[in-house]
């Protein structure tokens, strides 16, 4: 069972962005419920394609928004959601070599990426975004 829930605290202060990162505890809920009903690997599928289609439009968005009002820790920003992309691409070869237990391993690496990306990298722009009246 997923004990990973939306919660005021994952709150980035924008309010279009959180939105995209609740797209991250549903990933995580389908992915819980994909093992708990023994689901077969398309449902897998379907979660790595989700995690594509957040990529492209939350980073892409977050990265516009970012650099359009200057944020001054863009580039390292950047290079974080990099990494992100980095291990979806790896998700994607390990999907398609059958790789065992991979739904463990992305629900692993998703609640890593929510208490550590989410809660300490995307909150340092919130002050920022805001002062620009961005909310």
């Amino acid at each position: 069972m997923n004990n990973f829930k939306w919660d005021k605290k994952y709150d980035v202060g924008i309010e279009k962005f959180n939105e995209h990162h609740r797209q991250l505890f549903t990933a995580l809920d389908n992915i819980y419920e994909a093992m708990e009903n023994k689901k077969d690997k398309l449902a897998l599928a379907k979660i790595i394609n989700d995690l594509q289609a957040y990529a492209k439009q939350h980073l892409t968005e977050e990265e516009t928004c970012l650099l359009v009002n200057g944020y001054p820790d863009y580039d390292s920003h950047r290079k974080q959601h990099k990494i992100f992309l980095t291990k979806l691409d790896q998700f994607i070869d390990d999907f398609n070599s059958d790789k065992y237990l991979l739904h463990i391993e992305i629900a692993m690496f998703l609640k890593s990426w929510i208490a550590n990306h989410i809660m300490v990298i995307d909150k340092k722009y919130t002050e920022f975004l805001n002062s620009k009246g961005i909310k």
